[in-house]
């Protein structure tokens, strides 16, 4: 599928395709939704709206995942935690939440294990979504914001160079993205 194939796609589809991979993968989808806010294919509010709840059920989907405790765990095949890991991350929940979620949000790749150990660690399902909520905000908004950035840099090249810019948003700002956090991941 071509960059050009993957914009008619949105162009297309625009809020409906955006939002299941919003609950897959949020930041990737975020970046390139801000960049179609800023070639005026998507309008901003309804994009930040679909973005930041796309990523709020993903998170709630792996908390309540640890909260059917360590058995539950188990099966879903995807994650690979170890029992003295998962108990660290449990008392970082009971000692401090605000700072773990946080930490959890921008350590990409570590989240859904990060709301996994929120889970396990009985935090309530209410005071789970009054943490997560805002800090999911900001982040959908901050990424949304690059996105448009990048976006708006690209009408500065003019059409000519439209799609060679599309290609190296839509690949080299999350490839960046996950390499930065690769890279800074805190060690749990």
């Amino acid at each position: 599928m071509s960059i050009r194939q993957i914009i008619l796609f949105f162009i297309r589809y625009k809020y409906l395709a955006i939002f299941p991979i919003a609950v897959v993968e949020g930041p990737i989808i975020t970046i390139i939704s801000g960049f179609l806010v800023s070639r005026g294919i998507l309008s901003l509010l309804p994009t930040l709206i679909i973005v930041f709840f796309g990523d709020l059920i993903s998170d709630v989907a792996f908390y309540f995942v640890g909260r059917g405790g360590r058995r539950a765990i188990q099966y879903v095949k995807f994650i690979k935690i170890s029992e003295q890991r998962l108990e660290r991350l449990e008392n970082r929940f009971k000692s401090s939440p605000w700072k773990t979620m946080i930490l959890a949000k921008v350590s990409y790749g570590l989240g859904s294990i990060f709301m996994i150990a929120s889970g396990a660690s009985r935090m309530p399902a209410k005071k789970f979504v009054e943490y997560i909520s805002p800090i999911n905000f900001l982040r959908s908004s901050a990424l949304l914001a690059a996105g448009y950035y990048f976006g708006k840099i690209a009408i500065r090249f003019g059409s000519k160079y439209f799609v060679y810019f599309a290609a190296a948003v839509i690949i080299l700002v999350p490839l960046g993205y996950y390499f930065f956090h690769k890279k800074y991941e805190p060690q749990i």
